[in-house]
């Protein structure tokens, strides 16, 4: 019994320290954890979109359970971004016993339609310096972008582009040592990284605004919120036209309205349409319009300002007995100056 029981706890032993050994391990496996963050170039949020032209700050971070050796930091840009020389700030991951390098360069194997910013950082021991272990996110390379075409642009580090035991060749990674001294010896491979996903950012110029203009002699008049130009029983809609965005006509008779719309589909202006001898919005010249103007030129005022605009057929600014009779004979024949206030 007592020599069962000395097997049995040497087993349970040997257990414990294989599984103490396990954890050890486990604990000890070299991690990097990297951050992209991209902002305005003073550090601030991006708005939804930037304009071409617009700059972006690229700040890459690291955090790791071990002592960092040599570093090799690809950083690929979609091709809608250039590269802003001189920008780059290499953080002195050693102090100032670093070897430090770093460039736009297009000859590494970046993805295609991207550009990639390369820093490479080599302690140098013959500095003394000291290799350091981050363990909380620490800035280690900054540089701008600048936008050059509209596009979602990215902006990643690229996990396919480590360096490992499979793809030794690659460009991506960061030297672990067992100790701060940089003389010690270091491995580039076998290290787990955790790497963000891309940052995407959109680049789009701000539409530009609707302008609207008179075609076939319709006239648009700014100052006072109208469009007129058009003859009666016809569509004002024949008679303008929109860039940058649409507009929609809701009656061809004084007092409808003409609304212009920006790309987005939003209320950009809103015109009041004046067809000239139709005073009371019905679209035609009748003798009730004559009796309207009629009655303007004795005591009866026209409140409407539409209408008593409609009304000036003879474009003199006021409403006068010429006006009536301009009028009048339209509700015979049909005819009103379409425009009486053009040049």
């Amino acid at each position: 019994m007592s020599k069962t029981r000395k097997i049995l706890s040497l087993v349970l032993a040997v257990v414990m320290a294989f599984g103490v050994f396990s954890i050890c391990a486990f604990a000890d496996t070299p991690t990097a954890t990297w951050t992209v963050e991209v902002t305005n170039t003073d550090g601030s949020a991006l708005a939804a979109t930037i304009p071409v032209g617009g700059q972006v700050k690229v700040t890459v971070k690291l955090q790791t359970n071990f002592f960092v050796g040599t570093v090799g930091l690809p950083v690929f840009y979609s091709d809608a971004f250039d590269y802003v020389d001189g920008s780059a700030v290499l953080t002195e991951i050693y102090g100032a016993g670093a070897t430090r390098t770093g460039t736009s360069v297009d000859s590494i194997a970046a993805p295609s339609g991207y550009g990639v910013f390369y820093a490479v950082y080599v302690p140098n021991s013959g500095a003394g310096a000291v290799s350091p272990k981050y363990d909380t996110a620490t800035t280690v390379l900054t540089f701008v972008l600048e936008a050059n075409s509209e596009a979602t642009a990215e902006i990643m580090l690229d996990a396919t582009a480590q360096k490992t035991a499979s793809n030794i060749g690659g460009k991506f990674y960061c030297g672990s040592r067992d100790s701060a001294d940089v003389t010690t010896d270091e491995a580039i491979t076998g290290q787990t990284f955790t790497v963000p996903a891309a940052t995407e950012v959109v680049i789009a110029n701000a539409a530009a605004d609707p302008v609207l203009t008179g075609v076939n002699g319709g006239y648009v008049d700014d100052a006072n919120g109208y469009v007129y130009g058009i003859p009666i029983g016809d569509d004002a809609a024949d008679y303008f036209e929109v860039e940058n965005g649409t507009f929609a006509v809701s009656a061809s008779v004084t007092g409808g309205t003409l609304t212009v719309y920006d790309s987005s589909s939003n209320v950009y202006a809103t015109y009041t349409v004046i067809i000239f001898g139709d005073v009371d919005g019905s679209g035609d010249v009748t003798l009730l319009d004559d009796a309207i103007v009629y009655g303007a030129t004795t005591d009866a005022e026209i409140s409407d300002p539409a209408s008593a605009f409609a009304a000036d057929v003879d474009g003199s600014g006021d409403i006068t007995l010429l006006d009536e009779a301009i009028i009048y004979g339209g509700t015979t024949d049909g005819t009103i100056t379409v425009n009486p206030y053009a040049a």
